[in-house]
């Protein structure tokens, strides 16, 4: 898999899981996950940690929020 279709399927992923989490609101997910600052990680959003390589930590943050958890 090339390093672009990596990359597309990594958002896509987050994008998906973070849709759950806001009720099946593809738009809401979007919005979160370009422009909502995580405190957790001094205040970036999830979009920059993706970029960084840091998926796997918004992926577990989202987790948590399915779980009830709030961040």
């Amino acid at each position: 898999m090339s390093d672009i279709q990596s990359s597309t399927h990594t958002i896509q992923q987050v994008l998906t899981a973070a849709t759950v989490v806001s009720g099946g609101d593809l738009e809401a997910a979007i919005l979160w996950y370009r422009n909502e600052p995580l405190a957790l990680f001094d205040n970036r959003t999830a979009e920059s940690l993706v970029a960084e390589g840091r998926a796997a930590d918004v992926l577990n943050l989202l987790e948590s929020f399915q779980a009830g958890f709030v961040g």
